[in-house]
């Protein structure tokens, strides 16, 4: 069902590099056996790196102001090598060697894995610097253990890209009926009052989807602890369950705060707000709360490292330093697909997610200004 189209002076080719996958997997019902996106990740990525200039944002009908890609004016081909279950280096190593032959002068390569210097995508980025392709890699999502820089991130002849935090803060907060307001992050829209339930009381502290009383969270903000699961899978949890609002909070007050597209209106905390509203729930017989959002504020913490970016020493050759730079990962407003795939919401064209993933595209988007600016650079002197 993927409906032809017309390439424009931004998209100015697509392939689909799935031969194994197509092979040995098969695709599921909703992935599409083109190079369609039916993620939302290589959307992002690629928007990122090269989107337009001057673009009007929005994420579930709320406007998030105007966006731009790192270089504007680059042409962009996508390359589909990964489907919902990974990808194979055969599919992967194929798409790098014909991105080198189509010509491209930088490669995004926001995919990873464990560390390794023999895989086939090293051996084919190895190729692509000798034809002179600048390369930017994610480091990976595995941090903040030292030693978790993965494949192919760790090899010295591609550049890889840690995640930061940036200044930029999507806020929102929830208020309880007694007046304290906590402050999260959220894309989403706000609420009304309503009352308010803790998930645990409902049958599912962690809001695991089918686990949730529908009886007790119907029509009210419901109170979610993150772990095991997804974040969005909880609010979709919310959502089946006929809940109205979730507040989402952290385990602990070190880990960073994300604007996930949420199926309901929603707001992400750190453990003590959580606990805080945790209590309030507990010492209320009518316990209610409003989630208001739409507000952008200052992180007074960035640039920090993101607590998910992967560190090193790199373990596979001590001497070779890496991630080799960072760039901001944390609310990275770009592209997505309007067909996410199941478990995810539909319809929207724009996110702000995070991981290494969004930072990589930063550093490619770099590279070809540097390109522009220096066409006679090696991916080396780039670096």
């Amino acid at each position: 069902d993927d409906a032809p189209f017309t390439c424009n002076n931004k998209l100015i080719g697509a392939r689909a590099a799935i031969n194994a996958y197509r092979a040995i997997i098969g695709l599921e019902p909703f992935e599409y056996d083109s190079a369609r996106d039916d993620n939302g990740h290589g959307t992002h990525t690629a928007s990122t790196a090269a989107g337009n200039a001057g673009v009007a944002a929005s994420v579930l009908g709320m406007p998030r102001g105007t966006i731009s890609g790192i270089a504007p004016r680059a042409h962009v081909v996508a390359y589909k090598a990964c489907l919902s279950l990974g990808c194979f280096t055969s599919d992967l190593a194929a798409a790098i060697d014909q991105a080198v032959a189509d010509g491209v002068d930088v490669i995004n390569y926001s995919i990873g894995g464990g560390a390794s210097l023999t895989g086939a995508d090293e051996i084919a980025f190895l190729f692509a610097a000798d034809a002179g392709v600048f390369v930017a890699t994610s480091a990976g999502n595995d941090g903040p253990g030292p030693g978790t820089v993965g494949g192919p991130a760790s090899v010295p002849w591609i550049t890889a890209v840690g995640a930061n935090t940036q200044q930029r803060f999507f806020q929102g907060s929830v208020v309880l009926g007694n007046g304290a307001e906590y402050v999260g992050a959220s894309v989403t829209a706000g609420t009304d009052w309503l009352p308010l339930v803790d998930a645990a009381a409902a049958g599912s502290e962690l809001c695991i989807p089918g686990q949730l009383n529908v009886e007790i969270v119907a029509g009210k903000i419901v109170l979610c602890q993150r772990g095991v699961i997804g974040r969005v899978a909880k609010g979709f949890a919310v959502y089946l369950a006929g809940g109205a609002g979730m507040v989402l909070y952290n385990t602990n007050n070190v880990d960073n705060l994300f604007t996930d597209t949420h199926w309901v209106p929603s707001v992400h905390t750190d453990f003590t707000p959580g606990q805080a509203i945790k209590d309030y729930i507990a010492s209320e017989s009518a316990p209610t709360a409003r989630i208001n959002t739409g507000a952008v504020t200052t992180w007074p913490q960035a640039p920090s490292m993101t607590i998910f970016s992967s560190r090193g020493p790199n373990p596979v050759a001590l001497n070779i330093i890496k991630p080799d730079i960072t760039a901001p990962g944390l609310q990275i407003l770009a592209g997505n697909s309007p067909t996410p795939g199941p478990g995810s919401v539909p319809g929207e064209l724009f996110q702000a997610i995070a991981g290494t993933s969004m930072s990589s595209p930063h550093i490619a988007g770099i590279f070809a200004l540097i390109k522009q600016a220096h066409p006679s650079w090696t991916p080396a002197m780039a670096k």
